[in-house]
Protein backbone atom coordinates (compact mmCIF):
# COMPACT_ATOMS: atom_id res chain seq x y z
CA UNK A 1 0.00 0.00 0.00
CA UNK A 2 1.38 3.19 -1.16
CA UNK A 3 1.85 6.00 2.35
CA UNK A 4 0.23 8.88 2.40
CA UNK A 5 3.43 10.78 1.39
CA UNK A 6 4.04 8.93 -1.79
CA UNK A 7 0.88 9.58 -3.14
CA UNK A 8 1.40 13.32 -2.22
CA UNK A 9 4.64 13.26 -4.13
CA UNK A 10 2.86 11.80 -7.28
CA UNK A 11 0.83 15.18 -6.98
CA UNK A 12 3.90 17.61 -6.57
CA UNK A 13 6.82 15.63 -8.17
CA UNK A 14 7.58 18.42 -10.55
CA UNK A 15 7.10 21.71 -7.80
CA UNK A 16 9.94 24.28 -7.74
CA UNK A 17 10.48 25.21 -4.80
CA UNK A 18 11.53 28.67 -3.52
CA UNK A 19 10.75 30.22 0.05
CA UNK A 20 9.11 26.99 1.84
CA UNK A 21 6.88 26.83 5.17
CA UNK A 22 8.76 25.70 8.42
CA UNK A 23 9.00 25.08 11.92
CA UNK A 24 7.58 27.62 13.90
CA UNK A 25 5.78 29.03 11.56
CA UNK A 26 2.20 29.65 11.87
CA UNK A 27 -0.13 27.80 9.70
CA UNK A 28 -3.04 30.40 9.99
CA UNK A 29 -1.03 33.58 9.45
CA UNK A 30 0.63 31.68 6.28
CA UNK A 31 -2.57 30.38 5.18
CA UNK A 32 -4.11 34.02 5.44
CA UNK A 33 -1.33 35.07 2.86
CA UNK A 34 -2.97 33.27 0.25
CA UNK A 35 -5.52 35.41 -2.01
CA UNK A 36 -8.01 32.75 -3.82
CA UNK A 37 -7.07 29.41 -2.57
CA UNK A 38 -7.59 26.28 -4.71
CA UNK A 39 -9.07 23.13 -2.85
CA UNK A 40 -8.26 19.29 -4.06
CA UNK A 41 -8.73 16.08 -2.67
CA UNK A 42 -6.20 14.50 -0.44
CA UNK A 43 -5.35 10.41 -0.89
CA UNK A 44 -6.51 8.61 1.67
CA UNK A 45 -4.38 7.57 4.57
CA UNK A 46 -6.60 6.33 7.64
CA UNK A 47 -9.70 4.44 8.51
CA UNK A 48 -10.27 7.24 11.19
CA UNK A 49 -13.68 9.37 10.79
CA UNK A 50 -11.93 12.56 11.08
CA UNK A 51 -9.13 11.29 7.93
CA UNK A 52 -12.40 11.13 5.76
CA UNK A 53 -12.75 14.37 3.39
CA UNK A 54 -9.38 16.01 3.79
CA UNK A 55 -8.49 18.40 1.75
CA UNK A 56 -5.02 19.94 -0.06
CA UNK A 57 -5.03 23.59 -0.36
CA UNK A 58 -3.05 25.28 -2.58
CA UNK A 59 -2.32 29.17 -4.04
CA UNK A 60 -2.50 28.59 -7.31
CA UNK A 61 -4.35 26.55 -9.54
CA UNK A 62 -1.75 23.79 -10.46
CA UNK A 63 -0.57 22.49 -7.62
CA UNK A 64 3.15 21.84 -9.12
CA UNK A 65 3.98 25.52 -9.16
CA UNK A 66 3.33 25.77 -5.39
CA UNK A 67 6.17 25.75 -3.01
CA UNK A 68 3.91 23.56 -0.50
CA UNK A 69 0.58 22.47 0.15
CA UNK A 70 -1.77 22.92 3.11
CA UNK A 71 -3.63 20.07 5.01
CA UNK A 72 -6.72 20.44 6.11
CA UNK A 73 -9.75 18.19 7.53
CA UNK A 74 -13.02 18.35 5.81
CA UNK A 75 -14.43 21.26 7.59
CA UNK A 76 -11.61 23.41 6.09
CA UNK A 77 -10.00 22.83 10.06
CA UNK A 78 -5.80 23.68 8.78
CA UNK A 79 -3.57 20.71 10.74
CA UNK A 80 -0.51 21.34 9.01
CA UNK A 81 1.15 21.37 5.28
CA UNK A 82 3.43 18.97 3.25
CA UNK A 83 6.55 19.76 1.49
CA UNK A 84 7.23 17.59 -1.29
CA UNK A 85 11.30 18.67 -1.37
CA UNK A 86 11.88 17.73 1.79
CA UNK A 87 9.40 14.39 1.84
CA UNK A 88 8.14 15.90 5.18
CA UNK A 89 4.48 16.64 6.67
CA UNK A 90 4.69 19.62 9.45
CA UNK A 91 1.94 19.42 11.71
CA UNK A 92 0.02 21.25 14.31
CA UNK A 93 -0.04 19.14 17.11
CA UNK A 94 -0.74 21.73 20.12
CA UNK A 95 -4.11 22.90 18.12
CA UNK A 96 -2.83 26.50 18.29
CA UNK A 97 -1.63 26.78 14.30
CA UNK A 98 2.13 26.45 15.23
CA UNK A 99 3.66 24.28 13.05
CA UNK A 100 5.88 21.93 15.88
CA UNK A 101 6.94 18.82 14.09
CA UNK A 102 8.10 17.71 11.08
CA UNK A 103 6.77 14.19 10.06
CA UNK A 104 7.71 11.45 7.89
CA UNK A 105 4.23 9.55 8.64
CA UNK A 106 0.51 11.57 8.15
CA UNK A 107 -0.99 11.87 11.79
CA UNK A 108 -4.49 13.32 12.94
CA UNK A 109 -3.42 15.69 15.73
CA UNK A 110 -5.40 14.43 19.13
CA UNK A 111 -6.47 18.03 19.57
CA UNK A 112 -8.02 17.93 16.23
CA UNK A 113 -10.29 14.73 17.71
CA UNK A 114 -10.34 16.46 21.51
CA UNK A 115 -12.28 19.73 20.31
CA UNK A 116 -15.55 17.40 19.56
CA UNK A 117 -15.03 13.71 21.41
CA UNK A 118 -17.39 13.30 24.78
CA UNK A 119 -14.81 13.29 27.61
CA UNK A 120 -15.94 11.09 30.13
CA UNK A 121 -14.14 9.71 32.99
CA UNK A 122 -16.73 7.58 33.97
CA UNK A 123 -16.70 5.80 30.60
CA UNK A 124 -13.47 3.52 31.34
CA UNK A 125 -13.86 1.55 27.50
CA UNK A 126 -10.69 2.46 26.40
CA UNK A 127 -8.69 2.64 29.27
CA UNK A 128 -10.27 -1.34 29.66
CA UNK A 129 -8.90 -1.70 25.78
CA UNK A 130 -5.44 -0.76 26.61
CA UNK A 131 -4.96 -3.02 29.83
CA UNK A 132 -6.59 -5.81 27.84
CA UNK A 133 -4.03 -5.02 25.43
CA UNK A 134 -1.01 -5.20 27.45
CA UNK A 135 -2.29 -8.41 29.66
CA UNK A 136 -2.68 -10.20 25.96
CA UNK A 137 -0.07 -8.72 24.41
CA UNK A 138 3.40 -8.22 27.13
CA UNK A 139 2.04 -9.86 29.70
CA UNK A 140 0.57 -13.09 28.67
CA UNK A 141 3.33 -15.89 27.50
CA UNK A 142 2.09 -16.37 23.52
CA UNK A 143 1.73 -12.28 22.91
CA UNK A 144 -0.99 -12.31 20.97
CA UNK A 145 -4.07 -9.87 21.13
CA UNK A 146 -7.43 -11.31 20.69
CA UNK A 147 -9.93 -10.61 17.60
CA UNK A 148 -11.97 -9.09 20.33
CA UNK A 149 -9.76 -6.94 21.80
CA UNK A 150 -8.37 -5.63 18.17
CA UNK A 151 -12.34 -5.21 17.09
CA UNK A 152 -13.44 -3.07 20.72
CA UNK A 153 -9.95 -0.43 19.51
CA UNK A 154 -11.05 -0.30 15.91
CA UNK A 155 -14.77 0.93 16.39
CA UNK A 156 -13.03 3.96 17.93
CA UNK A 157 -12.27 5.08 14.62
CA UNK A 158 -15.10 5.33 13.36
CA UNK A 159 -17.50 5.70 15.79
CA UNK A 160 -17.73 8.88 16.74
CA UNK A 161 -20.17 8.73 19.53
CA UNK A 162 -17.83 7.16 22.04
CA UNK A 163 -16.41 8.72 24.71
CA UNK A 164 -12.34 9.37 25.07
CA UNK A 165 -11.68 8.98 21.66
CA UNK A 166 -8.63 11.38 22.47
CA UNK A 167 -6.95 8.67 24.40
CA UNK A 168 -7.39 5.98 21.72
CA UNK A 169 -5.75 8.49 18.84
CA UNK A 170 -2.67 9.39 20.44
CA UNK A 171 -2.31 5.37 21.09
CA UNK A 172 -2.98 5.42 16.99
CA UNK A 173 -0.22 8.13 16.13
CA UNK A 174 2.10 6.22 18.55
CA UNK A 175 1.67 3.10 16.73
CA UNK A 176 1.58 4.29 13.24
CA UNK A 177 4.50 5.78 14.13
CA UNK A 178 6.51 3.10 15.55
CA UNK A 179 5.13 0.41 12.73
CA UNK A 180 6.00 2.72 10.30
CA UNK A 181 9.41 3.43 11.35
CA UNK A 182 10.04 -0.77 11.79
CA UNK A 183 9.40 -1.44 8.52
CA UNK A 184 11.61 0.99 6.74
CA UNK A 185 14.38 -0.21 9.48
CA UNK A 186 15.07 3.14 11.00
CA UNK A 187 14.45 4.65 14.35
CA UNK A 188 11.76 6.06 15.63
CA UNK A 189 12.08 9.76 15.61
CA UNK A 190 12.12 11.03 18.99
CA UNK A 191 11.11 14.18 19.07
CA UNK A 192 7.70 12.97 18.03
CA UNK A 193 7.32 9.95 19.96
CA UNK A 194 8.20 10.90 23.25
CA UNK A 195 6.00 13.73 23.09
CA UNK A 196 2.79 11.85 21.77
CA UNK A 197 3.67 8.88 24.52
CA UNK A 198 3.76 11.31 27.41
CA UNK A 199 1.12 13.36 25.88
CA UNK A 200 -0.92 9.89 26.34
CA UNK A 201 -0.23 9.03 29.59
CA UNK A 202 -0.66 12.21 30.81
CA UNK A 203 -4.23 12.53 29.20
CA UNK A 204 -4.60 8.87 31.09
CA UNK A 205 -3.81 10.28 34.41
CA UNK A 206 -5.60 13.57 34.18
CA UNK A 207 -8.62 11.46 33.41
CA UNK A 208 -8.70 8.17 35.21
CA UNK A 209 -6.07 8.91 37.63
CA UNK A 210 -3.37 6.49 36.37
CA UNK A 211 -1.36 5.24 33.65
CA UNK A 212 -2.27 2.01 31.71
CA UNK A 213 0.81 -0.31 32.12
CA UNK A 214 0.94 -0.90 28.15
CA UNK A 215 2.00 3.56 28.18
CA UNK A 216 4.31 3.15 31.10
CA UNK A 217 6.04 0.81 29.40
CA UNK A 218 6.18 2.90 25.93
CA UNK A 219 6.99 5.99 27.50
CA UNK A 220 10.25 3.53 28.58
CA UNK A 221 10.85 1.97 25.19
CA UNK A 222 10.92 5.52 23.83
CA UNK A 223 13.28 6.94 26.46
CA UNK A 224 15.50 3.90 25.49
CA UNK A 225 14.72 3.72 21.42
CA UNK A 226 16.21 7.80 21.89
CA UNK A 227 19.43 6.58 23.26
CA UNK A 228 18.29 7.96 27.21
CA UNK A 229 19.37 4.80 28.74
CA UNK A 230 20.12 6.54 32.23
CA UNK A 231 15.94 8.14 31.93
CA UNK A 232 14.83 4.69 30.56
CA UNK A 233 16.61 2.99 33.77
CA UNK A 234 15.12 4.98 36.37
CA UNK A 235 12.05 4.79 34.72
CA UNK A 236 11.37 1.23 34.46
CA UNK A 237 13.18 0.70 38.32
CA UNK A 238 10.05 3.39 39.06
CA UNK A 239 7.69 1.87 37.51
CA UNK A 240 8.24 -1.85 38.92
CA UNK A 241 6.72 0.00 42.20
CA UNK A 242 3.56 0.76 40.29
CA UNK A 243 3.00 -2.45 38.72
CA UNK A 244 5.11 -5.19 40.44
CA UNK A 245 4.27 -8.14 39.16
CA UNK A 246 4.64 -6.71 34.81
CA UNK A 247 6.96 -9.08 33.58
CA UNK A 248 8.02 -7.08 30.52
CA UNK A 249 8.43 -4.52 33.47
CA UNK A 250 11.12 -7.09 34.89
CA UNK A 251 12.64 -7.99 31.92
CA UNK A 252 13.94 -4.15 30.74
CA UNK A 253 14.63 -3.87 34.95
CA UNK A 254 17.03 -6.91 33.99
CA UNK A 255 18.25 -5.40 30.64
CA UNK A 256 19.51 -1.88 32.33
CA UNK A 257 21.01 -4.04 35.45
CA UNK A 258 24.61 -2.61 35.58
CA UNK A 259 25.68 -4.67 39.02
CA UNK A 260 26.67 -8.06 37.37
CA UNK A 261 25.45 -9.89 40.40
CA UNK A 262 21.99 -8.61 40.36
CA UNK A 263 21.54 -8.79 36.30
CA UNK A 264 22.89 -12.74 37.08
CA UNK A 265 19.55 -13.47 39.51
CA UNK A 266 17.25 -11.55 37.98
CA UNK A 267 17.67 -13.07 35.16
CA UNK A 268 17.49 -16.72 37.00
CA UNK A 269 14.44 -15.28 38.90
CA UNK A 270 12.66 -14.65 35.71
CA UNK A 271 13.78 -18.07 33.76
CA UNK A 272 12.50 -19.85 36.80
CA UNK A 273 9.20 -17.55 37.51
CA UNK A 274 8.45 -17.20 33.66
CA UNK A 275 9.99 -19.88 31.41
CA UNK A 276 7.06 -19.54 28.78
CA UNK A 277 7.11 -15.99 28.08
CA UNK A 278 7.77 -15.10 24.87
CA UNK A 279 10.40 -12.06 25.98
CA UNK A 280 11.83 -14.48 28.74
CA UNK A 281 12.50 -16.82 26.05
CA UNK A 282 14.56 -14.12 24.44
CA UNK A 283 16.88 -13.43 26.85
Amino acid sequence: MKTFLLLLSFFWSSCLFGQSIKIGDNLQQEFDKIDTPYFFDAPSFTDWAEGSGMMMIASKPNPNECDYVFLALKDTTLIGAYIDSQLKILLDTEGNSILSIASDFMIIPEWAIKRHAKIDATDKTIYTILDNMYAQALQADSGDVSEETLLAYSKFASDTTLANRHIAILYENYRTIMSGTALKDVQPPPEICIPIINKLAQECLALYGSVPAIVNIYQGEALESAGEIDKARVHFKQSLQTYPGSIPIMVYNYEFEQNAQKKKAALKLLKKKYPNHWMVKGL
